[in-house]
Order: C-alpha cells, then sequence, then structure tokens
C-alpha cells in the first residue's frame, strides 16, 4: 500500500430539484457514481432513485487546479427506479431495499468498439448507450436475492430517456455464489465497461464457512452478450460470465477503545479510465471492521487503487481522511499532467445526510 495519503476536495452535495413523496430533497447513500461530458449520474442504494446532474468538466479542472473545497454541483433530477417508498426504520429500509450498488455508463462509443454479432441491433436499440445499475446480490433478511438490474436508454443529449427496463440477474448471481470463486457471501459494489466486458467488483466484506476473509474479485461478463440479454431473455447467467480474478488489497490500522486493529480493506466500486492510453481499471475500497470483531462496523478508512491492462494491482492509496467511507468513482486520464483525475461519492450510513461529490488525483 502507498505510503503517501490522497487528499480530496468537496465539490458539493447530491441535492435534487423533484424529491419523491417520502423522501428528502437530496441522495443519501451514494453508491455508484458516473460522469461524462457534461452529465453525471448518481445511484442511492437505500432510496431506489438515481439522479441526474449537470457537471462542467472545466469547473471540475480548476477546482483541482486550486486544491480547494467547492460548491459547483447544481441540484438534479431524480427518477424512481422502483415505485414503492421505503420505511423510515432503519432496520426495515436495510432489509426491503434493492440495495442497487453499481452503476455504469455504456456509451455509443462502447458499443461501436465490440466485436459482437447483434452489434448493429444493439446500437439500433441504443443509439445514445444506456447506463446500467445493479443489485449486490446479497441476501435479505426477508430471504429474496436483491438481483435486479435496471436499464434507462440514454438520448441525444445524454439525458435518461424514458422507462426502466428490468433485467434479472438471480441466475449469474446464484451460479458464482454456488461456485468455487466466491467465498463468503455475494455483494457485488461496483461495474464498470473495460472493452469488450463487463466487469463487476465482488466485495470480501465477509468470511467463508471456515471463518476465514472472503476473497475480493474481479468478474469479467462478455459485455455483448449482456447487452444482447437486456432486450432478449430480460436475464444475464452464467452463460455471460467470461471469468474471475482475485485482488488482495491490504489493511488499514484504526484505534478503537484503546487498542490498534488490523482492517482489511474490500472493493467498494470501480471505473475504467477514461482515455487511459494505459488501459486501466481504478477502484474504491472500504475498511469496515467485520461482524463479531472488537471493531465491527467500525470505518477504518478508504483508499483508491489501480489495476493495470494485464490485470496487476498497481497501488493502493489510502485516503488522508480516515472518515470518508467511499462508495463510488469515476475517473478520467489527464493527458497534460498524466494523471487520474477522480470523482468521488460516500456513504455516510445516515439518511439524513446528503452524500458529498469529491474530487481528487493521483499523480
Amino acid at each position: 500500500m502507498s505510503e503517501d495519503a490522497l487528499a480530496v476536495i468537496r465539490l458539493g452535495e447530491h441535492r435534487v430539484v423533484n424529491p419523491q413523496p417520502g423522501e428528502p430533497d437530496f441522495l443519501s447513500a451514494a453508491s455508484g457514481t458516473a460522469w461524462s461530458a457534461r452529465r453525471l449520474y448518481c445511484v442511492g442504494d437505500d432510496q431506489a432513485t438515481v439522479a441526474e446532474f449537470e457537471l462542467d468538466p472545466t469547473e471540475v479542472l480548476e477546482a483541482l487546479r486550486a486544491n480547494a473545497d467547492t460548491d459547483i454541483l447544481k441540484p438534479g433530477v431524480a427518477e424512481r427506479i422502483i415505485p414503492e417508498v421505503l420505511p423510515i426504520d432503519p432496520q426495515e429500509r436495510a432489509s426491503k431495499k434493492a440495495d442497487f450498488e453499481a452503476l455504469t455508463l455504456v456509451l455509443r462509443a462502447d458499443i461501436e468498439r465490440l466485436d459482437h454479432p447483434e452489434r448493429a441491433e444493439i446500437l439500433r436499440r441504443f443509439p445514445h448507450g444506456l447506463l446500467l445499475m445493479s443489485g449486490s446480490g446479497g441476501m435479505s433478511w426477508e430471504g429474496f436475492r436483491r438481483s435486479t438490474c435496471v436499464v434507462y436508454s440514454l438520448d441525444d443529449q445524454g439525458h435518461i430517456a424514458g422507462l426502466p427496463a428490468k433485467i434479472s440477474l438471480e441466475a449469474l448471481h446464484d451460479s458464482l455464489e454456488s461456485g468455487d470463486d466466491v467465498t463468503g457471501d455475494l455483494n457485488i459494489e461496483g461495474m464498470a465497461v473495460y472493452g469488450q466486458s463487463l466487469v463487476l467488483a465482488q466485495r470480501g466484506n465477509s468470511v467463508d464457512e471456515d471463518g476465514r476473509p472472503a476473497k475480493n474479485l474481479l468478474i469479467y461478463l462478455d459485455l455483448g452478450e449482456v447487452l444482447e440479454s437486456i432486450y432478449t431473455d430480460l436475464s444475464v447467467g452464467v452463460l455471460e460470465l467470461q471469468g474471475t480474478r482475485s485482488y488482495e488489497l491490504g489493511h488499514l490500522t484504526v484505534e478503537h477503545d484503546g487498542a490498534s486493529h488490523e482492517v482489511k480493506i474490500d472493493f467498494t466500486d470501480l471505473d475504467a479510465v477514461s482515455d487511459d492510453p494505459h488501459g486501466r481499471l481504478v477502484f474504491t475500497a472500504a475498511g469496515e471492521g467485520p461482524e463479531g470483531s472488537p471493531v465491527q462496523n467500525v470505518i477504518a478508512g478508504s483508499a483508491v487503487g489501480v489495476i493495470s491492462a494485464a490485470g496487476e494491482l498497481v497501488s493502493v492509496t489510502p485516503l488522508a481522511d480516515r472518515s470518508i467511507k467511499l462508495e463510488g468513482i469515476d475517473a478520467s486520464y489527464n493527458p497534460t499532467l498524466g494523471s487520474i483525475d477522480l470523482l468521488l461519492v460516500s456513504d455516510a450510513d445516515d439518511p439524513d445526510v446528503p452524500a458529498p461529490l469529491f474530487a481528487a488525483r493521483l499523480p
């Protein structure tokens, strides 16, 4: 793990102009983010809401150059993914939420690059790209698997267009959890388009049946097959699966009740670096004390990591502010500086606190 800590600046809060009945005028648990041109999208895992914002790239670059907090995120427009209003009680809310943890954009350029026999038909159906968000695949306390994937088409300006389509990931999730690669509980927290693949990030923040820490995995799906399934059988299963790769991300030290504890860090989101000549992936990871430990649910901090085009772990850099639990990342290559510029979102695990938007720069 890198010795240098990563500082972030704050760009504003995820507020919306059209809160749904019974909901606040902001997203609280921001769990995934994506940015293209001037459009920023964010999904809340416990509100079943996706919101669209306008964010000027020039203003972001200026804030990063000044290395100072600012307030450039204007209130956005919310779209209700699932019609039901979730209960206010935290335990009931946690049990009933769809747990949308992963979000990614599929751009027209991504579809055009596909080597797939149905590429022309996929382009016809999604001429301006699409927005994907999915449940974590975990089991609720009430016994249902959170396997809903929601798809929105985009218009020529990048706005969310029309009604969402619901796709089932249950067959894929069942296959992953019953297979040998996933250990512990299934918990998909990130999703990214990467060449011909749709890559999922499995957060290894549980233990296996022998009490050993679960693995962090990247799970590769065939992007063309996934997109074809969206308009054919409305289900993604094992046939789309290409393979997995496991990663050891390290630990963070936390002081609690007068003692030091080493807390394993695990994936919380994933993105491909836009326009990157090196073809890298970046991820966020968080250290959260495991169930049954002296530091159960204690946040040890977060980190940002880089994975090379060959799939090797290049770096893991902890955040300077250990109170932030990162849940979402968008990354773009800065050709002038050779840096990776980041947008980051966090979840304070408090429904009364608006989720902030951060920015940072990896040299």
